[in-house]
């Protein structure tokens, strides 16, 4: 469950992270991949990259998705791989202002095992088949007047070894300068969140000396507290969870009820390439703010090399 430690597609963080479609045209977003541009070819700018992270954070959330104590990636909770992952992914930006992409982490639970858990409470093993989150989207990046333009866009999300985690999310953005505003809607239910879930990244991208990138990305989310997998109603069995208890994918767990919305992270990040070299780095300090259960999320320090061809 992706600003993506590495990418923006449904990470910040870098979950997931992809980096921000409205980035795609302006500015990085956090800790993207830094890899550098194939010469254009006409009118097209293609970007390819490689990456290894420390480990994949999705918007944020370093310790926990639920609404109490965290399970860790044994039992399917966040983040999304709590040991190094490979991510990898491809963008092409055209200069009319459209860009497409596609980009893919490993996940160290599986999809399958929770979103099949739904229906099979007896389900307790979440460990295989690990899946592969990959990421498909497309955005048109236009200007409104001087520095300040506008994205407007949609991203896929499927699941390699992935059962009701299939969605789609809406992207609209605003960028002035240094700065963008960016909203990404979610359009169906998943095990990872409701139908109408939004998350508003502000981000701001500053070149420093000797090639160094510093991006600061505040993230927040506004929920839908009532969905199919998360909320306070159990609608595989029409029972609802009692008082001092939420329903989070597969059970009524007792702990804090769900959130109308909330500070979800601050990210400070670094990114620079190698001296004559297609490898990059990136480092990024996550402040972790709250889940959508109001469970508050630790601190937590990712590092990327990146090999851009």
């Amino acid at each position: 469950m992706t600003n993506c430690i590495p990418s923006l597609s449904r990470l910040s963080c870098l979950g997931a992270s992809f980096a921000t479609l409205a980035a795609l045209l302006s500015a990085p977003p956090v800790l993207a991949d830094e890899a550098t541009p194939t010469a254009p070819t006409g009118p097209w700018t293609i970007t390819k990259h490689i990456d290894l992270a420390s480990r994949y954070v999705l918007r944020g959330v370093t310790t926990t998705y639920g609404n109490g104590q965290p399970l860790g990636n044994a039992g399917a909770d966040a983040p999304e791989s709590d040991q190094a992952a490979l991510q990898w992914g491809i963008d092409f930006v055209h200069t009319s202002g459209w860009s497409f992409g596609y980009w893919a982490s490993t996940i160290n639970y599986s999809y399958k095992q929770l979103g099949n858990s739904y229906g099979d409470r007896s389900i307790t093993a979440f460990q295989k088949p690990r899946s592969v989150e990959n990421d498909l989207y497309f955005a048109y990046a236009g200007n409104i007047t001087g520095d300040l333009g506008y994205t407007l866009g949609m991203t896929g999300y499927y699941y390699a070894n992935g059962t009701h985690a299939n969605a789609l999310e809406t992207k609209a953005g605003l960028t002035w300068g240094a700065l963008s505003f960016n909203a990404q809607t979610l359009l169906n239910d998943v095990v990872w969140g409701n139908k109408g879930d939004t998350y508003w990244t502000l981000v701001y991208t500053k070149p420093l000396p000797h090639d160094i990138t510093f991006t600061g990305t505040l993230g927040a989310y506004t929920y839908k507290r009532e969905g199919k997998y998360l909320g306070t109603r159990d609608t595989a069995t029409g029972t609802a969870c009692a008082s001092g208890e939420a329903f989070v994918v597969n059970g009524c767990f007792a702990g804090n009820g769900p959130s109308s919305g909330g500070l979800r992270h601050l990210s400070l990040g670094l990114s620079a390439p190698f001296p004559d070299s297609s490898l990059s780095w990136s480092l990024q300090a996550i402040l972790g703010g709250y889940n959508r259960f109001d469970v508050k999320q630790g601190n937590q320090l990712v590092g990327m090399l990146s090999w851009g061809f």
